[in-house]
């Protein structure tokens, strides 16, 4: 008995830990190429005690076909771009395609909330590093830096979804 609660008190101070590091975050950290995928990205506090205003979160291509779920209290509005590769969907080439999504509402500091997407994820595996835009009151955060394989902390580290093989390919 004691084992297992010594275990999961690791794996609490492993999961807080982690969570603490980044502020802006995507859920589920990990999915399979070539898959349908519910992304959630959480905001955990505002700019320096300021609200949270605007939630903009920038798609790279490897997120197609991206459509926003609705908050109760926030608009929501998409940019199409065009693509540098089109991609084919359901028997259509896709030479544009949601590249940017932006919620606006209010957030006050002391609450967490989640943006939520649906999209297709690319065939192909590797990181997915998705920019989130968090503007406020007064202030923004931009978590954009990405890795540069120096091992230094990111001070505001853009969202990582880590795309593994799937089942079959395309």
């Amino acid at each position: 008995m004691s084992k297992i609660l010594f275990n999961l008190s690791v794996a609490a101070c492993v999961l807080f830990s982690q969570q603490a590091w980044g502020h802006a975050t995507v859920t589920p950290k990990q999915s399979t190429q070539d898959s349908y995928q519910r992304l959630s990205f959480g905001v955990s506090h505002g700019c320096e005690g300021s609200p949270t205003i605007e939630v903009i979160i920038e798609l790279p291509e490897s997120v197609m076909g991206a459509k926003p779920m609705p908050k109760p209290g926030w608009s929501v509005e998409t940019e199409v771009r065009p693509l540098s590769v089109p991609y084919t969907l359901h028997g259509k080439e896709i030479k544009q395609d949601v590249r940017v999504i932006r919620w606006r509402g209010k957030l006050i500091d002391a609450h967490y909330d989640e943006f939520v997407i649906m999209s297709k994820l690319w065939n192909k595996t590797g990181p997915i590093f998705i920019p989130i835009t968090q503007v406020c009151e007064k202030g923004r955060m931009d978590w954009n830096q990405l890795p540069d394989g120096s091992g230094t902390r990111l001070n505001f580290p853009a969202p990582v979804l880590d795309v593994t093989p799937g089942d079959h390919k395309h």
